[in-house]
């Protein structure tokens, strides 16, 4: 089976060092570390705050709401939130943070003036307790969503509004980003675009990385980004960072996140950069990062490299063709509980790799180039 341009695209990327030094730690988040917290920015800052520790001990909520200005790379600690609080959702309109929900409340939500640093109430949502999930806005609106329900939060009239259902149900720890007067949803390997407009929802390309919760979603140049998370429990994480295109409706691996994998971090954008930190992987995190693309994709289209595997599904082997690459690179494949199964060299030439050893299920085939992350998607075998 002819591999499509996402793989073409990823190797494009390695070879021009496009995605180099991408990841920047800038200072680190004001509070403790910790997980679960929630975040979300204006146009020229960020904010983030609230979250929890949790473990052996007992489990501590804070409320505490930081600023954080990217001029400067400096945090300044901002008014309370009103109550202890995890898991909360975070959304901006007409720039302002909304915030709500999570462990501590019901459907109850704060807005956040930054002028006048102070929080204060607006209409709970009605229809449901929204919680561990992330919310997102498009055109003066705010969205929050609970399993197969999305709600609409429209600050002129302070009031809420169901939209039509969504075809799955998204579970807790699922991640959104908003482009181009979409909102866009992942829940495990799949993707559903929500269309304000038409109130309709539409199913996207899979996700093809090995992250099937706990992620964060950001968005920037018309991109939306996933990065971190876990991989079919708790415990196994992972460091890789996706990038969805609506326009060609494909995901590229950009570089793998350079920092400690973790679960449940906080991502934003502010002036097409993202920034993301917390997160747990057991010891909570206050470590704060800046992505910075540099990908120029306007000449992908002049570049003759092209590469396929075939086939898939299969039952004993797996051909990999190279075309216009003299590269040696390394697979793995992966297991849906993140365990290597299967690992070795494939050259430019045409390799063939011998998979009968494999217990039969699906797999995710990952490429790499000296240790760095070029590519997964997902392999079938009956």
């Amino acid at each position: 089976m002819k591999r499509n341009s996402l793989f073409f695209l990823v190797l494009f990327f390695y070879l021009n060092a496009a995605f180099a030094g991408d990841w920047i730690q800038k200072a680190s988040f004001g509070g403790t570390g910790r997980h679960r917290a929630s975040g979300c920015a204006t146009t020229n800052k960020g904010y983030m705050g609230l979250g929890h520790v949790n473990g052996a001990g007992a489990n501590i909520n804070y409320n505490d709401w930081w600023e954080y200005d990217p001029a400067s790379n400096s945090w300044t600690q901002k008014a309370n939130y009103p109550v202890g609080n995890y898991a909360a959702i975070s959304f901006t309109v007409n720039d302002q943070p909304y915030v709500g929900g999570g462990a501590a409340l019901n459907g109850e939500f704060y807005r956040f003036n930054p002028q006048a640093n102070a929080w204060m109430p607006i209409t709970a949502c009605p229809f449901f307790f929204p919680t561990d999930t992330q919310g997102f806005s498009i055109n003066d609106k705010g969205y929050v969503y609970n399993q197969n329900q999305l709600a609409e939060y429209d600050p002129q009239l302070d009031a809420w509004s169901l939209k039509t259902n969504a075809p799955v149900n998204f579970t807790n720890w699922s991640c959104c980003f908003a482009i181009e007067g979409s909102g866009f949803i992942k829940q495990g390997a799949l993707l559903y675009e929500f269309k304000p407009l038409e109130n309709s929802w539409i199913q996207r390309a899979n996700f093809p990385g090995v992250c099937t919760g706990g992620s964060s979603g950001f968005a920037i140049n018309q991109k939306g980004f996933v990065t971190c998370g876990y991989v079919g429990g708790l415990a196994v994480l992972t460091n890789q960072a996706w990038y969805f295109s609506p326009g060609t409706n494909t995901w590229i691996a950009a570089e793998d996140f350079p920092g400690t994998s973790r679960r449940f971090p906080v991502a934003f954008a502010i002036h097409d950069k993202g920034y993301f930190g917390t997160g747990t992987n057991g010891v909570n995190f206050n470590d704060f990062w800046q992505y910075n693309p540099v990908d120029d994709v306007s000449s992908l289209s002049e570049l003759d490299t092209q590469v396929s595997f075939f086939p898939n599904p299969t039952s004993d082997f797996l051909n990999i063709k190279f075309a216009g690459f003299q590269e040696e690179l390394t697979y793995e494949f992966i297991n849906l509980s993140g365990q290597i199964m299967l690992k070795g060299n494939c050259s430019s030439n045409n390799s063939m790799i011998d998979v009968k050893c494999l217990p039969r299920g699906s797999y995710i085939l990952s490429l790499r180039k000296d240790g760095s992350f070029l590519f997964s998607d997902q392999i079938l075998l009956l």
